[in-house]
């Protein structure tokens, strides 16, 4: 069976890497999980196929993508946690009035989706000291129990006519911070530096403090704070900065996208018109601010702010 299985992941590989490294990455595969039990041989199947998928999407260890992804899935991760956590003590503040916690057990999977937060603050812990398959391990966990919150969640959802999208915004986020465990390059590239770390961790608390301000400002901090990321598109020396900001936000997009979606009135079309006049205005800035530089006597030679700076410089700091 495990033969079979890592054979299947070496298929995932693009066909020429696939002809010249295909047994070699099959015997390494093999030899790396021997006498180490079932679990040990599907841990390797997976991050096997999950690097076949890597270099079908452009995103290997030698690369700028799979280098910045790589960089910034400890800050995706960090941002999970916050948004998770938001929503579970959103969900309880709603409902502890009319619900014991046994009745929201019943009704949201409460415990397996708590469990699922505390998993993923271990995978995080684990991926900030250097240890990846644990982190990948960690958090394919904590996916596992808030899928399994989802499914309960949503199954009591509709025997009840209850509003299945939002518990299912709810889910995706953590789902997808654990794909991007798997997706990024993790066990060939640097690990976090102390500064990193602490830089992550803070932005956490920072999240989970913005997010539980206000019932629903989840709405406005992610889109505003997305808004303006994209404002920094407008020049190259920032782009890749704010790509990686962008793609660091995913976990946090469906349910305030959700949260988005039930938004109506003046309210709603003021805070919209707000945060995209603020993003043009700091698109504005950016640009201006690039060509001031660009056109200072002796900054740099002409043609240096090409497009080789985008390429060469990283995203986040590692």
């Amino acid at each position: 069976m495990s033969t079979v299985l890592l054979r299947l992941a070496v298929r995932l590989h693009p066909a020429p890497y696939r002809a010249e490294m295909g047994e070699e990455l099959e015997d390494a595969a093999l030899a790396a999980s021997a006498g180490r039990g079932r679990a040990a041989h599907l841990a390797e199947a997976a991050s096997l196929a999950a690097h076949g998928l890597r270099l079908r999407l452009g995103l290997g260890a030698d690369s700028a993508r799979g280098k910045a992804l790589a960089g910034l899935v400890p800050l995706a991760l960090a941002l999970s946690i916050a948004g998770d956590l938001a929503f579970r003590i959103l969900q309880a503040d709603m409902f502890r009035r009319v619900l014991s916690w046994d009745q929201m057990e019943q009704a949201f999977g409460i415990y397996q989706a708590l469990a699922g937060v505390a998993l993923a603050a271990f995978a995080l812990a684990a991926l900030l000291t250097g240890r990846v398959p644990a982190a990948r391990g960690l958090g394919t966990a904590a996916a596992a129990a808030t899928a399994w919150s989802g499914a309960v969640a949503v199954s009591h959802a509709l025997a009840h006519q209850g509003s299945t999208l939002w518990l299912l915004a709810g889910t995706v986020g953590p789902l997808l911070a654990c794909a991007l465990l798997w997706v990024a390059p993790l066990r060939l590239a640097p690990g976090p530096k102390d500064r990193t770390a602490w830089s992550v961790v803070a932005a956490a608390l920072l999240a989970l403090v913005v997010l539980n301000k206000v019932p629903g400002s989840n709405v406005w901090g992610v889109t505003d704070l997305a808004l303006l990321l994209a404002a920094g598109l407008a020049a190259s020396r920032t782009r890749p900065a704010a790509w990686a900001g962008l793609v660091a936000l995913l976990p946090l997009y469906p349910i305030a996208a959700f949260q988005l979606s039930q938004q109506t009135g003046l309210v709603f079309t003021a805070r919209i018109e707000a945060g995209v006049a603020l993003a043009l205005v700091a698109a504005v800035v950016v640009f201006c601010a690039r060509g001031w530089t660009a056109l200072r006597p002796g900054h740099h030679a002409a043609g240096g702010d090409g497009p080789r700076g985008d390429t060469d410089d990283g995203p986040l700091p590692s």
